[in-house]
């Protein structure tokens, strides 16, 4: 019997690997083609006259006192991730989605764009066709630089040019602090950004390496007409995919499966992956303090939600190299309770006077300011005595958020490649932002969330077409 399944098992391994070698042979036919019909790498090739171009030369007219040093994503995708993300701030200056582990080095002072390309990857042992730019003078025309060379030069370049004169050399920062994954008497063996930063320091031996992030993160904030129509159709798709992500919540079902609507909805809309994996966190887990832990639990926090509690469907889908970050607070069982529901409508009051604000020259903290302004208004006593709140846990709600930094909670951030980007403190006319208040109270936690363009006389939201209210929320859980 154990020899009858052997030789079955290696009858059918036989099958897989005869067709893993028919796909692998019609790839590399169809890698041939390409390359015979264009005449240069298959990687995608933006022009010269790009958008990626006109970036390069704003970021060497900003540095022109030294060299920029920008690295695409290290490492292929990890089996369990559902897809290959490049750097942000590489995709942002070259276009290149699928190019890993290439360097992008701006010059300053010779005003030229070099881009160090490693050897063809591989994958499984297989080399991986079709997603590596080749080094030579074809591939720069192609892509508008002004050359593509080996790994192997970065170093000897590098260093030729500090023996020139070049001093300073500038390199791209995290958003947040990474975790180096090693105690500080340690060399860091995590964080992509600190061990670029490490690695630049120890090839160029007493050089002043710092931060060109507040450069890039200015010229990010401000979105192109191109990239504000990517950011809309993102914003449409997830919108699709947060609905079915409400119709998913009902007592008894785990969190899990309300993630995998989201993820269904995100392709079946179109999108090409989560611009991040959907949080759809109950009770409990719904709450900051406990939903963070969820980025060290292999299951997510899961649970299965019970009847009365509160959900946080807090999701994004991506396309094109674009995310999307948008959420809502959901009843578990369809039907807010008293507290919720006027705690939740109060939000969405706060919610609408900080829409109200966002306009060009506007803050952040003025944003913030007119949300305040409006849950103070709603909590103030009527010259009867009585205040407008009728249940205990929204007044609770508006002691908490109006005591000193009781806001702290409600952030702005921009979106645009990444689903969460680093925001300037005042808005600026194409900005695309997410406006994100968050807070508990009693045992329940609310949060809501929309992509917003901010236009030159005001603001759009992008995320159109979702549940505000209470009302509208159940309604939308129920299919209508």
């Amino acid at each position: 019997m154990k020899k009858a399944m052997n030789m079955s098992r290696a009858m059918r391994w036989a099958r897989v690997l005869g067709v893993m070698g028919l796909l692998l042979a019609l790839g590399g036919a169809r890698a041939q083609e390409a390359r015979a019909e264009t005449g240069s790498s298959p990687a995608p090739a933006p022009p010269a006259g790009s958008p990626y171009a006109l970036r390069r030369q704003r970021l060497l007219e900003r540095f022109a006192d030294g060299i920029v040093l920008l690295h695409a994503r290290s490492t292929p995708k990890a089996e369990d991730q559902p897809s290959f993300v490049q750097d942000a701030t590489f995709f942002y200056f070259t276009g290149l989605g699928h190019q890993a582990g290439a360097i992008l080095a701006l010059d300053g002072p010779r005003k030229e764009a070099r881009l160090f390309v490693p050897p063809p990857p591989e994958a499984f042992g297989f080399r991986v066709e079709g997603v590596d730019v080749a080094p030579g003078a074809e591939s720069a025309r192609a892509l508008g630089l002004s050359r593509v060379e080996p790994w192997d030069a970065l170093v000897p370049y590098l260093r030729a040019r500090r023996s020139e004169g070049v001093t300073r050399f500038y390199i791209d920062e995290a958003r947040r602090s990474e975790a180096i994954g090693a105690p500080a008497t340690l060399a860091p063996v995590a964080g992509d950004k600190t061990l670029w930063r490490r690695a630049i320091v120890e090839a160029l031996p007493g050089a002043r390496v710092e931060s060109a992030a507040p450069a890039i993160r200015e010229m990010r904030w401000v979105k192109s007409p191109e990239e504000i129509t990517a950011l809309r159709r993102t914003a449409q798709i997830t919108a699709m995919a947060l609905r079915a992500g409400l119709r998913s919540l009902r007592p008894g079902v785990r969190q899990r499966r309300a993630e995998a609507a989201v993820i269904t909805a995100c392709i079946e809309a179109g999108g090409d992956r989560p611009s991040f994996w959907p949080w759809t966190m109950s009770g409990p887990n719904a709450h900051v303090p406990a939903l963070v832990r969820s980025v060290y639990d292999e299951r997510q926090l899961d649970r299965t939600m019970q009847a009365g509690e509160l959900v946080r469907v807090d999701i994004g889908c991506g396309l094109d190299g674009y995310g999307a970050d948008v959420g809502r607070t959901a009843p578990v069982s369809g039907h807010f309770e008293a507290g919720q529901r006027e705690t939740w409508n109060l939000l969405i009051a706060a919610y609408r006077a900080g829409l109200a604000a966002i306009r060009p020259g506007a803050t952040i903290a003025q944003v913030m300011a007119a949300a305040r302004e409006a849950l103070v208004r709603r909590g103030q006593v009527t010259t009867g005595g009585q205040d407008q709140l009728v249940t205990a846990q929204a007044r609770e709600a508006v002691r908490s958020l109006t005591a000193p930094k009781g806001m702290g909670t409600w952030t702005l951030h921009g979106v645009g490649i990444d689903s969460g980007e680093a925001p300037l403190d005042t808005l600026a006319a194409g900005a695309v932002i997410a406006f994100e208040p968050t807070f508990s109270a009693g045992t329940d936690a609310f949060y809501l969330e929309d992509m917003i363009l901010v236009t030159a006389s005001g603001y759009e939201v992008l995320s159109a077409g979702l549940p505000y209210t209470a009302e509208e929320i159940e309604a939308a859980m129920a299919g209508r």
